[in-house]
């Protein structure tokens, strides 16, 4: 290893340097208004300069990873990268053909930035990465709970506009746990893989995280978090069964939605839908959209239609200012509705991919963990959809990398399936 890969690793490794990207890249939705708002007070009449650092920095990691990986600094590809880089390919494609928004590009380059960012820091600097990524994740929700506490109107607020949508640091209730679930995650591997054990850091993290959970009560969010604990003090103290993988779980999540759209099973679950999850028995206008939604993929199966502009799907999904709508609400739907199954079909290998090594590696406490974040985050995508979010996608590429985060004794052999059958009936013939 040369100078440059030595002094890379350490720049890659530094806490601050994970804390500024990762602040770019979970606020890369409000960058356009950000920019709005200092042209506004400078006087100017447009401003893109944080869009632009943001750009550049990924451009930078991009180039970095790509360097590395021609020079062979890189142990070996990841078939989860090949497979999210194949599967935006065909969102862009679409767009494209389509003549379609492009403002998502930016959350899609945030996110395979973060993305291309874990995995070198996974197979060079595990533990100064794990270590960047959960410090700099939990400043996020040290910075928002006390405004949460203290603002309860929000930064946007007050205003006596019954449909106004309070925010704050982090965002409104919707899309707060889309980041506090993976500080969680990433706080307990790193806890699990370098200190052996959960620390004070751990507990705070878990008593923050539980804090925003209780105040910003999404529906979502509420049945996401209580899957979690179920999923964590189940398999707590044991390895990760063959059954308790991503791949269960999005077949799970298919099932579950043929059954809300087709036969209508949340009507089983009246108390529950309203009182606990305060939402109607349209699941807020859900099954609507999924109506037309479904419509639409019928026409374009293979293909899909590409991400359409913002006022197109407004109106296609019947949008009002009291239901703002503009996207289907359900993952693999999302999916298909803008990539059909040339973007579907990635999606699903990447999800198998890590399956795999989930189940190679499942007698590791911290494999267990991003496993168990994983399959909360494929439930969770029933009902709302994380293709935009720049931290979902680095979930996959953390369990992907398994064999990083596991310890030199918790790898199972490989061993193809029929080598396994073979092996199970000769034990029983010796029984």
């Amino acid at each position: 290893m040369n100078r440059m890969d030595r002094g890379l690793d350490r720049l890659l490794s530094q806490p601050i340097f994970a804390l500024f990207f990762v602040f770019l890249a979970v606020r890369a939705n409000d960058l356009k208004k950000a920019d709005e708002a200092l042209a506004r007070a400078a006087g100017w009449q447009a401003f893109y300069g944080l869009r632009i650092l943001l750009w550049a920095l990924c451009a930078v990691v991009v180039f970095i990873y790509l360097w590395r990986l021609f020079r062979g600094s890189l142990r070996q590809k990841s078939p989860v990268l090949w497979c999210l880089l194949a599967m935006h390919a065909v969102l862009i494609a679409m767009t494209l053909i389509y003549h379609g928004a492009t403002g998502y590009w930016i959350n899609w380059a945030a996110g395979l930035a973060l993305c291309l960012l874990l995995d070198m820091g996974l197979q060079r600097e595990r533990a100064a990465t794990l270590e960047a990524f959960s410090l700099a994740l939990l400043t996020w929700l040290l910075a928002n709970l006390p405004v949460r506490i203290l603002i309860p109107w929000g930064l946007n607020g007050p205003d006596p506009n019954p449909l106004f949508v309070p925010e704050w640091v982090i965002g409104n209730r919707v899309f707060y746990y889309r980041l506090a679930f993976p500080a969680l995650a990433f706080e307990m591997i790193r806890a699990q893989r370098e200190e052996g054990r959960y620390t004070l850091r751990t507990l705070l993290v878990f008593a923050v995280v539980t804090a925003t959970v209780a105040l910003q009560r999404g529906g979502t969010a509420i049945l996401g978090y209580a899957l979690l604990l179920v999923l964590v003090a189940f398999f707590g103290r044991r390895a990760l069964p063959r059954y308790a993988l991503p791949i269960t779980m999005l077949g799970i999540s298919a099932l579950l939605f043929v059954g809300l759209h087709f036969f209508h099973i949340q009507e089983l679950f009246t108390g529950l839908i309203q009182q606990v999850l305060h939402k109607d028995m349209t699941l807020n206008y859900r099954s609507d959209v999924w109506v037309e939604a479904v419509d639409v993929i019928r026409r374009y199966p293979v293909t899909g239609v590409g991400y359409l502009p913002l006022s197109y799907m407004r109106e296609l999904f019947h949008s009002t200012p009291e239901t703002p709508l503009n996207h289907t609400h359900n993952q693999m739907l999302e999916l298909l509705f803008h990539g059909g199954l040339l973007a579907l079909i990635p999606f699903i290998g990447m999800t198998a991919w890590t399956s795999r090594e989930a189940l190679r590696h499942r007698r590791s406490p911290a494999v267990k963990t991003a496993a168990i974040l994983l399959m909360v985050f494929l439930f969770m995508g029933t009902v709302d959809i994380f293709h935009t979010d720049p931290l979902y996608y680095p979930l996959f590429i953390l369990l992907g990398r398994a064999d990083c985060l596991a310890g030199e004794d918790d790898a199972l052999p490989r061993i193809s399936f029929f080598a396994r059958v073979r092996r199970d009936v000769k034990k029983r013939k010796k029984a």
